[in-house]
């Protein structure tokens, strides 16, 4: 982990320690803009601050620790795909998106068909949709990755409830779209490998915010066992509570290191290993955190459950667990072969 990376991370960390409500929307993305942590991924030709893609995993991990509902996944992947396009007028998009445009994109795949110069389909899992003008999105060919306007009348957006209430999804469906009215950032090929770096930008981002979820979960039970007092004595004094913490304690290390690891990786194999492994710790952090908060973590008022919800989220979004495990075996089988 380089220095600046970590500075990142203690910036970012401070500011989000110092927001009072978890998740609130529109605060996180406040600070996303007043900050300038949209551009940290873009060069610094293009008005960015050239500190490349790790620079946006180091927000995403504080972000999770805070449970942030702000588009700031797909606000970096399309500053990515944008940056990487021919486009000629990629200065002036950026930095519509880096004063407060914002542009959203499904966080799972599937759903989008092109036939007859025309898109037709449902992504599903688009972030803050409502409030987004633009979204960014690739065919289930991978023959096309590209940029349009939500205002379109032949694209509407649904909301669906899902119990993570710290983030806001969206089904958005696309009605025979002509492809004319789109911004195209590649086709054929040039889509395939885009679409890969966009995959990889996206399982990284959310195993980076399992990671800052968990640990920041870690650190809220400790703090409670600390504080409990059961029999005259806190509860952080039994030793059956200490193995409990210290096996979360592994995991939380687990995961954030196999993420540092694989930051500048080109294998998306490595990849979703990191966010099969940091999802499902996660997921085991978070029902351990329950249990060791006794009663008080079945309260509503309390966040113990807005963390276990977006526990049990995260590994449904991006790169589905089923595939993550199908191809961490795989590349298993082909070390030993």
């Amino acid at each position: 982990m380089s220095v600046e990376f970590q500075e990142l991370r203690d910036a970012v960390r401070q500011v989000v320690d110092g927001l009072d409500k978890l998740g609130a929307e529109q605060d996180y993305w406040h600070q996303c803009l007043e900050l300038g942590w949209l551009m940290v991924a873009a060069p610094e030709e293009l008005g960015g601050l050239g500190m490349g893609c790790e620079a946006a995993v180091a927000v995403q991990l504080e972000l999770g620790r805070g449970l942030s509902g702000a588009p700031y996944l797909p606000a970096v992947m399309a500053v990515s795909a944008i940056c990487d396009s021919g486009l000629d007028d990629k200065s002036e998009r950026l930095e519509k998106i880096f004063t407060g445009e914002a542009i959203t994109a499904a966080l799972v795949d599937g759903g989008l068909s092109a036939s007859a110069q025309t898109l037709s389909g449902t992504l599903n899992a688009v972030l803050s949709a409502d409030s987004a003008t633009q979204l960014l999105f690739w065919t289930d060919d991978q023959s096309l990755v590209a940029i349009a306007d939500l205002s379109h009348s032949a694209i509407s957006a649904q909301g669906r409830d899902t119990w993570d209430t710290t983030r806001r999804l969206f089904d958005v469906e696309l009605q025979s779209l002509p492809v004319a009215d789109v911004t195209v950032l590649a086709e054929g090929r040039s889509a395939q490998t885009m679409i890969k770096q966009l995959r990889m930008q996206r399982d990284l981002g959310l195993a980076a915010d399992a990671v800052g979820a968990s640990t920041a979960l870690l650190e809220m039970t400790v703090e409670h066992l600390n504080t409990r007092i059961q029999f005259r004595r806190p509860l952080a004094m039994f030793q059956a509570l200490k193995h409990r913490c210290a096996d979360m304690k592994t995991l939380c290390e687990a995961s954030e290191a196999l993420l540092i690891s694989v930051l500048d990786t080109d294998s998306d194999a490595d990849v979703m290993a990191a966010k099969q492994m940091a999802t499902s710790h996660y997921a085991t952090v978070a029902e351990e955190a329950l249990q060791l908060h006794g009663g008080i973590g079945m309260a509503v008022e309390h966040p113990c459950h807005l963390y276990l919800k977006r526990a049990m989220l995260n590994p449904h979004l991006g790169t589905s667990s089923a595939a993550c495990a199908e191809s961490a075996v795989q590349a298993l089988l082909d070390s030993v072969a």
